[in-house]
């Protein structure tokens, strides 16, 4: 007996552990919708007020005699119910042998109060009325008379039709769940997805509030051993990192377009921006360890666009804003499943991000969901708008070159492309990057305007931050071979312009082989960070003044716009601490006309590159003020040039270049004579002299007079 008892009771004890077991093992998943008055009110016009003007006709014969219209609905919260409220025009009357008399012509209001109620089957929310009313003109309410007899019934009926519809929207998330599940059984989704319920029901001052709800079952557990990726699993994670991305821009290009608010589309653009800053962080982690990463940016980011993207809602109509919603819960739902933890499975895969992509497009016709590294023009006109909102003409980011003055056809790119320097090189090369970092800032400036002392300060900037990142470089020779400057993290060239960063707003083979056109790229972000973030932060008003700016904006180019602030703080990452101070080193370097010791960092000698420097008698002062100097000294010595004039004033020699209709390459260059400053005007550069020759016999009637470029780097003005 004794033996029997214990047997039944281990039968017990055994039972109730497999029950607690199995409870344990499934887990609430609950994720909180909200919706706002301004939908609400959207969905209950396209309802019920979907005549021209937002009108409702709740009563109207043929005759003409009877019509009672509502219009101007209204929807607001009291208590834990909803008021519904319109404005009424009134007409009744009484047809006689086919003529109307009229009985009464009322104006007023109507007021309706009812319960939300979600439906049986917890897929809808409808009203329940408890009272209605009528509104005199007077304030007070009218619950008597003959008005009153003749719409109250349909007053009650017509309110009472108001249905929040969320079938579509709950749906939508069932068919995500399989997709971001895989390692759930058919019949473990199959129950997760009639779990799906909606609950919880609020009227909030604000929205009216639900959960939508559902049971998720733990995996087994299995060891977790980390293995070596298989080349197909490692296309598998380059796939699916580059998805990720994608569906980010396909977002931020709709919800921009969308929107007419100018501060909004600026907003997304720096939100897609830092994103890409901190995905280029993520993909530095082993593919092994970086799946974790890459999920935990990808539900960051659209936690930052979600009150973005409410707001855009908004402005439209209300079923597309109730679809819109439909993907925020979406990303709402995964973040939840990801606080469950590891034991759940969660996989956000390929075929999940191309469902979430359908989502974004709110039921229209597809658009595929593509990773491309060609230039985007809807990004681009983003970044345009937002660094000059009012600008007509193209601007410096577009980077198209044909639109430059024939000038850049003498840059000192033309040097440099293809040019990786030895030791031997480097007095030639240094001032050769200078002059073309000058450039740089000389072209993107003519799109910006700067105060002087920030001018000044933009162009240290520049010089400091080419040799912060590349050692002035664009070009290394890896295996004989000559390569770009690549970072492991996507960095390239000069600038060192992130591509992952930048994808879509720039050329990437450009960044990779046009240094010029990457001098410009970086140029052209760098003033970004110092217009848009640190002076309009006002960075130079905490300790170290106007230097500030330069610290900051290096901060946000090199972490992102959320990190501008980075280089005064002291609860930053090692790692950025030291980046940052060398930034700052060298960019006292640079105020102190030192640039060239960027020398060291390519195994060269300062002293060397500055004697041989100094037999040029160009200033580097000089180098970073005067563009007839940098196009000087961009130019072979062996080359030549034709000098039109000398004028005793620079306004003299640019009148005269004006006059003449002189083309591009024509400058005006300084030198001494005895005890004065004379301003030449050249014209042109000419590998060859007959080339040289040739253009002197066409200008003839301004008695050119042909000169080498090394004559006139001895005169110039020290």
């Amino acid at each position: 007996m004794t033996k029997r008892l214990i047997h039944t009771c281990s039968l017990l004890l055994l039972g109730f552990l497999v029950v607690c077991q199995s409870s344990a093992a499934t887990r609430p998943v609950e994720v909180s919708v909200n919706f706002d008055y301004p939908l609400l009110r959207q969905l209950m016009v396209r309802q019920l007020f979907n005549q021209e003007g937002e009108r409702a006709e709740l009563l109207h014969d043929p005759s003409g005699c009877n019509q009672i219209v509502l219009t101007n609905p209204a929807i607001a919260p009291r208590g834990a119910e909803f008021e519904l409220t319109a404005r009424v025009d009134a007409r009744l009357g009484i047809d006689l042998l086919g003529s109307c008399k009229q009985l009464l012509a009322w104006q007023g209001g109507v007021g309706f109060l009812g319960q939300p109620l979600i439906s049986p089957d917890s897929r809808s929310v409808r009203v329940k009325p408890s009272s209605t009313w009528l509104i005199g003109t007077n304030g007070n309410k009218i619950v008597s008379g003959a008005l009153w007899d003749v719409a109250r019934g349909s007053l009650n009926n017509f309110f009472a039709n108001f249905t929040l519809e969320l079938s579509p929207y709950i749906d939508s998330l069932g068919g995500l769940l399989p997709e971001v599940l895989p390692h759930q059984t058919t019949q473990q989704l199959q129950a997760m997805i009639s779990s799906l319920k909606l609950h919880d029901l609020k009227v909030k001052p604000a929205s009216l509030d639900a959960t939508i709800g559902f049971m998720v079952d733990a995996l087994a557990k299995t060891e977790q051993v980390e293995t070596i990726l298989t080349e197909e699993e490692l296309q598998e994670w380059e796939t699916r990192w580059q998805l990720m991305d994608a569906l980010l821009v396909m977002a931020v290009k709709h919800y921009a377009a969308a929107t007419s608010l100018q501060e909004v589309r600026n907003t997304l653009l720096d939100m897609l921006i830092d994103s890409r800053y901190r995905l280029r962080d993520a993909l530095t982690a082993t593919p092994e360890r970086a799946n974790v990463e890459l999920r935990t940016w990808f539900l960051q980011s659209w936690k930052q666009l979600r009150p973005l993207v409410r707001n855009i809602a908004l402005e439209q109509p209300g079923r597309e804003h109730l679809l819109w919603l439909s993907l925020l819960t979406a990303t709402d739902t995964l973040d939840a499943l990801d606080q469950l933890g590891p034991g759940i499975g969660l996989d956000i895969s390929a075929d999940g991000l191309r469902r979430m992509a359908r989502m974004l497009n709110a039921g229209q016709a597809d658009q595929p969901l593509r990773y491309h590294e060609a230039v985007d023009p809807q990004l681009q006109q983003l970044l345009r708008q937002q660094v000059q909102p009012d600008a007509q003409r193209p601007s410096a980011l577009r980077f198209n070159f044909s639109l430059f003055p024939l000038a850049y056809a003498a840059s000192p790119a033309q040097r440099l492309n293809n040019w990786a320097p030895d030791i031997s090189e480097l007095d030639q090369y240094l001032p050769t990057v200078s002059a073309l970092l000058m450039a740089s800032v000389d072209r993107v400036l003519q799109q910006h305007s700067l105060e002087p002392e920030h001018k000044r300060l933009f162009k240290k900037m520049v010089l400091t931050t080419a040799w912060q990142e590349s050692c002035w470089r664009q070009y290394v020779v890896i295996n004989k071979r000559l390569e770009p400057l690549r970072s492991s993290s996507g960095d390239v060239g000069l600038m060192q312009v992130n591509e992952r960063v930048w994808r879509g707003f720039y050329d990437i083979q450009k960044l990779r082989w046009d240094i010029a056109y990457n001098s410009d790229t970086g140029t052209e972000i760098l003033l970004g960070y110092l217009n848009k973030y640190a002076l309009k932060k006002g960075e130079q008003q905490h300790p170290g003044g106007l230097t500030n700016l330069a610290r900051a904006s290096y901060s946000a180019y090199n972490g992102g716009p959320s990190q501008l602030s980075r280089y005064r703080r002291s609860n930053v990452a090692a790692a950025h601490r030291k980046i940052d101070e060398a930034f700052w080193d060298k960019y006292r370097q640079v105020d102190a006309g030192h640039e060239l010791r960027v020398a060291l960092c390519l195994g060269g000698s300062t002293e060397k590159t500055v004697v041989k420097t100094a037999m040029r008698p160009i200033s580097t002062q000089t180098a970073l003020e005067d563009p007839g100097s940098r196009w000087i000294m961009a130019q072979r010595e062996r080359h030549y040039t034709l000098q039109l004039g000398a004028f005793s004033s620079r306004n003299a020699a640019i009148q005269f270049i004006t006059q003449q209709s002189l083309p591009a390459p024509t400058y005006s260059y300084p030198v001494r004579k005895e005890n004065s400053t004379q301003y030449l005007v050249l014209h042109g550069a000419y590998a060859e002299r007959a080339q040289a020759e040739s253009r002197q016999r066409q200008l003839a009637h301004l008695k050119p007079w042909l000169r080498a470029f090394a004559d006139l780097r001895a005169v110039a003005t020290p």
